[in-house]
């Protein structure tokens, strides 16, 4: 249907710049007998003349050219769709952009300064590091909501991409393995306020080194799921996209209960002092 519409219209349009049927000899004739008692050395009004019969029907061409808007919606729909909402699509892609690239530098703020034998300070910067990763996260997790569900392809698109469910379950881990650092975070500084200060030692420091490196590994992955993803690599509609969603939130409820719990009950080594004297 498309390839008829589309060979009509050239057909159309050819025929509209064609030239129109020479004059006969008789008007020719008269015209020429009248422009001889012209004063006109240089012939321009000749010129005119003969270049006038091969001009174009501009109400032909402009009608040719609109028969592919007129016969396919879609094609009128795209032109006119960006109006309304190109900039809030954009401001919502700008946002996931920008979020992964402030999740990234707060993890990489964390995995540089985590070590043992922090100081006050260290321990006070690594802190706020983690409430920059976490509002960075709620950003994310706001703007690819928003580019689910109100711009771009749409739920229905993604539902049925195996791969659009595989991306959220490795979301999933990654926010379950964030929990490690974070409640860590927040029993240290809950004990620096109390008074009951004790300096990391390096059991913990490296587990948590180990997991920024794994944060650092699904940023990385993340994204190269949602390009195959956005490109519908994979879509099927063989499989309920409800169990492929209860599969990721099963992942991210697991995950999220084991690192929880090992940071509630994560013993770490004491620091050794010296206590040698001169």
């Amino acid at each position: 249907m498309r390839t008829s519409i589309i060979l009509l219209s050239l057909c159309a349009a050819a025929s509209a710049w064609a030239p129109h049927p020479k004059p006969s000899r008789t008007s020719f004739q008269s015209s020429q007998s009248q422009h001889e008692n012209i004063f006109d050395p240089a012939q321009l009004s000749h010129v005119k003349s003969n270049r006038s019969t091969a001009t174009s029907r501009p109400d032909a061409v402009f009608l040719a050219s609109s028969l592919p808007i007129i016969f396919t919606p879609e094609v009128a729909s795209a032109a006119t769709s960006f109006t309304s909402n190109a900039v809030p699509s954009a401001l919502a892609a700008y946002g996931h952009y920008i979020s992964l690239l402030g999740i990234l530098g707060c993890i990489m703020a964390e995995r540089l300064t985590i070590k043992p034998n922090m100081t006050p300070e260290e321990e006070d910067f690594i802190a706020a590091a983690d409430i920059g990763l976490g509002i960075w996260g709620v950003v994310i997790a706001y703007t690819g909501y928003l580019r689910t569900m109100e711009y771009e392809k749409g739920f229905d698109f993604y539902s049925h991409e195996p791969l659009f469910w595989l991306k959220i379950a490795f979301v999933g881990v990654f926010g379950a393995a964030s929990f490690f650092n974070t409640t860590i975070i927040i029993k240290r500084a809950v004990a620096k306020r109390n008074g009951d200060f004790k300096p990391m030692g390096e059991k913990l420091s490296k587990r948590m080194i180990q997991i920024c490196n794994a944060e650092l590994v699904a940023i990385a992955t993340i994204p190269l799921t949602a390009t195959f993803m956005a490109r519908g690599v994979g879509s099927s509609a063989d499989i309920p996209w409800q169990a492929e969603a209860a599969l990721a939130a099963l992942v991210f409820g697991g995950l999220s209960f084991k690192y929880l719990n090992e940071a509630f009950n994560f013993e770490d080594n004491p620091i050794a002092v010296d206590s040698s004297s001169d």
